[in-house]
């Protein structure tokens, strides 16, 4: 059990304090209620551009990462669909320098024609090279595009289109922040070798006296309907192999559910001894990679299977082969219950794991915040140890229909521009 504490100030930054003494280093760790969901459909990748902004200065901070190396710390940050978060870890007898740090860009972000410039061409660039180059690089835009019609989840965290960061004007990028990155729309953590007092002070001290903007985001977003038949894309790729990728949307992050198709996707290729790697790779043959995963979100969640083509292999058998060996696991059995209780002893050992991992810690002590049920933090083991064979399957089984797939297939193509 995490013995965390919390506490708001009146500017509404709500603050998670959780105390470890066996620790040399802090972590302060800001979590901001802005994703890419958030974004203006006609100026998509904002999110992942502010995530870049923040390092380039603030109005006391002119190099932010030079004044964290000189304290000894280091930092870094990640943009999702729905939301930004820093980590800043610094040692114990410099942690004031991590409050000064992170209130001054969330007072003052110095935003200015030169750092957008800047910070627009590394975007930009990122864009270019991971889109274009490399592997399945539109793969999410496919995603989205293809699960999604009418929701602000239709389009990447790096932006549907690289022309709204190249086109994104200096006011348009203030206001974004103006909105989205106050004190009212920002959950900070700290964990380490501090006392809840002294963390009181601090952020009383460096955050109090920010003003909140604008009125926190409510979340509220389009509610779009799942598919009820099944969807289609076809696309060239750089990748030197055919592929199928099959998706289906699934149930929120805080829905029991979710651990399940979580649990479920591990049972069908979470190992080099799951049904997925022994029956299609190693027995068949018909792919050199097959994998899947489930990606937990705040809104809801997406299942991915996928399947990366040997020679002569067409599209249409890697997709019934996928869909075959999925639904071969909707049957309860005896093996099937054993593979089930070593993916739950996994989970359990990884939570383990992250309970002695700061940041980690303090990364989701944030996101449970966030996403509005924080004491979940301490249910993780037990949802896992109650977790049920049967009860996985069923969700399984009811998600991962027929009508409810959308499918892509991946044609190779030359490493160019298309």
């Amino acid at each position: 059990m995490h013995s965390y504490k919390k506490f708001e100030l009146s500017n509404g930054l709500r603050v998670i304090h959780l105390e470890d003494k066996s620790r040399t280093t802090i972590v302060l760790n800001t979590l901001y209620n802005v994703g890419a969901r958030d974004e203006s459909p006609n100026r998509t990748g904002f999110a992942h551009l502010f995530e870049h902004l923040m390092f380039s200065g603030s109005a006391n901070v002119p190099l932010f990462d030079k004044e964290v190396e000189e304290a000894g710390g280091q930092n870094n940050a990640f943009t999702t669909n729905e939301i930004t978060n820093y980590h800043l870890v610094m040692p114990r007898e410099n942690i004031e320098t991590a409050f000064w740090l992170e209130s001054d860009r969330m007072k003052s972000l110095n935003i200015n024609e030169k750092s957008l410039s800047v910070q627009r061409g590394v975007v930009v660039e990122e864009f270019k090279q991971r889109c274009y180059n490399a592997p399945f690089g539109f793969l999410w835009h496919h995603i989205r595009k293809i699960v999604y019609s009418q929701s602000p989840y239709r389009w990447p965290t790096i932006g549907e289109s690289i022309e709204h960061i190249e086109t994104a004007s200096l006011e348009e990028v203030q206001a974004f922040y103006n909105q989205f990155y106050g004190p009212q729309n920002a959950i900070v953590s700290v964990v380490g070798d501090i006392s809840l007092n002294q963390t009181k002070l601090l952020c009383e001290k460096w955050f109090g006296d920010i003003k909140k903007l604008e009125s926190a985001n409510q979340n509220n977003y389009l509610q779009e309907k799942k598919p009820s038949s099944r969807r289609f894309l076809e696309s060239l790729d750089v990748s030197p192999n055919p592929a199928v990728f099959l998706v289906w949307r699934g149930p929120v992050f805080l829905d029991p559910r979710s651990i399940n198709l979580d649990l479920f996707a591990e049972l069908l290729g979470g190992s080099d001894v799951s049904p997925l790697q022994l029956e299609l790779v190693k027995s068949k043959q018909l792919l050199n990679a097959a994998e899947c995963f489930y990606m937990r979100g705040l809104a809801e969640g997406l299942f991915v299977l996928y399947g990366i083509m040997n020679d002569g292999v067409s599209h249409l058998t890697c997709e019934k082969a996928l869909l075959d060996v999925c639904k071969s696991l909707f049957l309860p059995s005896s093996t099937l219950k054993k593979s089930m209780q070593g993916c739950i002893n996994r989970q359990l050992s990884h939570l383990l794991f992250e309970a002695v991992q700061p940041m980690q810690l303090a990364q989701k002590l944030c996101y449970y915040e966030n996403a509005g049920d924080l004491e979940g933090i301490n249910k993780e083991v037990s949802h896992l140890e109650n977790a049920s064979l049967k009860a996985v399957l069923t969700d399984a089984s009811a998600t991962l229909t027929d009508e409810s797939v959308s499918v892509i297939y991946y044609h190779p193509k030359k490493n160019d521009r298309l």
